[in-house]
């Protein structure tokens, strides 16, 4: 009885490692679920049926108290129930005087099982030897009771005294082998899931990390993240390929050698920059940040790489922008708040002068200002320093080195210089404020009329609509009676108010045939690119404001805010209006021009609706009454 006992718990031991299997499956693979997993442990208890000990006529004992039991322990509900339902119909097929104890075995051992598994849950997969050997000796003193079935009646009560024994010395130590097998397959599952998790997460951050991470040995790149696809290439174009074919052939030598030199594990500055080759050819500043590593055995390096483009460009602008401070013909000086002394003056404040820059820096603004004394002077910048005015405006007279002297106008603010607060003075010579202020105009107009044939020269069928739209919109605001700022606003928006069409593929702005809805909603973003262009840059009037606003629509159905009436700028309603009446009387790709009176028609009809009913009443107007055609105000 022993040896058969002990071998049928072996071929349990063997057959358990079918759970490994079944784990990676159910879990690991994502397949059948618990359900396969009971399957396993009610086939194996099948298996142990199969070659059990035979006491006698139809009474047997194998491993399935065992093997079902610990179904209900480590599986659950669903697992213990599957293996039991299947073992049950194997005993209740194999039938004898033992088939009740046989049936009831099965039953009360996944009973057992699961209510150890209510009991330790908390700690299911960490339960000790001794845990399990109690587990195992109670759920055997559960089957010894079930024997009390064989029939007939009392014969269970001579079997139960001849296995007690081997059962319990055999079966509880084998339910602790065969329970610490299984939670030692569960922990090592377990890792197997953490880790690939973990390389799943590390996949997520890698892939979506706000810089481009290549990893380059021997001169390759070995491996490169999706941020790759930022700049045009995918990750079959780059890996696999000399690092410096990426980079502009003035910044390889460099590059190169930093990257020997780190790999020989010099002491240098790790972060630099070089100019790094997008796919479409065009060029990028990037900052790269590298450190030496190992790869697959061998010394590599890890680069994080950030496209500093848009800072490079900054930097550039900014020096520009000081080197035409530097360079302008208005005189500007910084000045500290509590010292007057000036710390900055421009090289026409020198030549104005005629004050070395030395010599300036030792002086302050009441040397220049012989009509301000302390006190006065004091009262004009207190306004600036409690923050109850942003700016003062007035006129003065300068005092030259030599005693001479000249009329100028200040612009003073207080301004914020290296994380301290000074005072920005702008100077302009009074005697050539007129003629500078012309050829300002003269100057402005010229770049807002080039700039609006840089969409008519990618736009040809709609050549001459910006300056149509501009002229008869300014029209309108003359004939509302606005003042001459608000009708130069006017005039200046509305011949860049499709700016933004720039963005717009040409193949688009000319097909002859109806545009498709994308096609369309691609169009609609000119307004938005258009403000976001020029939303930088400080025009005397809200130009980006209204060109962002001139496809609103007083009912809130235009676009691409959806403002209604008194949220839309007059002049973006005026501008809507213009264009409006030029794009229906016009030729367009897509259709023969509709003639003016279908324009006329449309304003009318939507005057209160969607366009603006004082614009329209002028605007109608102007063109019935007082016969304004483009090319010819009258």
């Amino acid at each position: 009885m022993y040896i058969s006992l002990i071998l049928n718990v072996s071929l349990i031991l063997a057959l358990i490692t079918l759970y490994s299997l079944i784990l990676r499956l159910t879990i690991l693979e994502k397949r059948a679920g618990k359900i396969l997993t009971g399957l396993v442990f009610g086939l194996t208890a099948v298996v142990a049926m199969s070659v059990a000990y035979k006491y006698g006529s139809g009474v047997i004992y194998d491993g399935r108290s065992i093997i079902i039991s610990l179904a209900g322990l480590y599986g659950g509900f669903w697992p213990a129930t599957t293996a039991s339902f299947i073992s049950l119909s194997y005993r209740a097929y194999l039938g004898g005087q033992g088939v009740w104890a046989g049936l009831a075995t099965i039953i009360f051992c996944a009973a057992t099982g699961l209510a150890f598994r209510n009991i330790f849950r908390a700690r299911i997969g960490k339960l000790s030897a001794y845990e399990l050997y109690g587990f195992g000796f109670l759920a055997h003193l559960v089957m010894l009771a079930c024997q009390l079935l064989i029939i007939p009646w009392p014969a269970g009560l001579a079997v139960i005294g001849r296995i007690w024994l081997p059962i319990l010395l055999i079966f509880p130590p084998a339910t602790v082998l065969t329970g610490l097998l299984l939670q030692g397959e569960n922990r090592r599952l377990l890792a197997e899931i953490k880790l690939r998790e973990s390389e799943e997460k590390y996949r997520v951050l890698f892939d979506n990390a706000g810089q481009l991470i290549i990893v380059a040995q021997d001169g390759v790149i070995k491996l490169v993240n999706k941020k790759a696809l930022e700049y045009g290439y995918n990750e079959e174009e780059i890996i696999g390929k000399p690092f410096l074919d990426f980079i502009h052939p003035d910044d390889r030598k460099m590059v190169w050698e930093k990257h020997l030199r780190r790999l020989g594990e010099e002491s240098f500055q790790p972060t630099y920059e070089f100019r790094f080759l997008a796919r479409d050819g065009s060029v990028r500043w990037v900052e790269i940040t590298a450190v030496k590593i190992d790869w697959e055995g061998r010394p590599a390096t890890l680069n994080y790489v950030s496209d500093i483009t848009e800072r490079v460009m900054a930097l550039q602008e900014k020096e520009e922008l000081l080197r035409v401070i530097e360079e302008s013909h208005n005189e500007i000086y910084i000045f500290d708040p509590e010292t007057l002394r000036f710390t900055y003056a421009n090289r026409a404040s020198l030549d104005n002068t005629g004050y070395s820059l030395e010599e300036l820096t030792g002086l302050t603004p009441l040397h220049l200002k012989p009509e301000f004394d302390p006190p006065k002077f004091a009262a004009l910048l207190r306004p600036l320093l409690d923050g109850s005015r942003e700016k003062q405006l007035f006129e003065t007279i300068h005092l030259r080195k030599d005693g001479s002297s000249y009329p100028v106008e200040v612009h003073l603010q207080l301004v914020e210089v290296a994380r301290k607060k000074s005072f920005l003075a702008i100077i302009l010579d009074v005697t050539e404020r007129q003629k500078a202020a012309r050829d300002l105009e003269k100057t402005l107009q010229g770049i807002i009329r080039a700039t609006a044939r840089t969409v008519e020269v990618r736009d040809p069928y709609t050549a001459g609509h910006q300056e149509r739209v501009a002229e008869l919109a300014e029209a309108i605001a003359r004939e509302m009676g606005l003042d001459d700022s608000r009708v130069q606003a006017v005039s200046f928006a509305a011949v860049i108010h499709d700016l933004g069409k720039i963005a717009v593929p040409p193949e688009i702005l000319n097909k002859p045939g109806r545009l498709s809805d994308i096609e369309m909603e691609l169009i609609k973003t000119h307004s938005q690119v258009g403000y976001d262009i020029l939303k930088g840059i400080d025009f005397p009037w809200p130009v980006a404001e209204i060109i962002l606003q001139h496809h609103e629509k007083i009912d809130g159905s235009g676009y691409p805010r959806g403002l209604k009436d008194e949220q839309i700028l007059l002049e973006a309603k005026i501008i809507c209006v213009a264009d409006v009446i030029e794009a229906i009387s016009s030729h367009r790709p897509y259709r023969p021009a509709l003639g003016m009176n279908a324009a006329l028609e449309e304003i009318r009809a939507n005057s209160g609706k969607l366009y603006d009913s004082k614009v329209v009443e002028h605007c109608l107007n102007l063109i019935e009454k007082k016969s304004f055609t483009f090319g010819k105000t009258t």
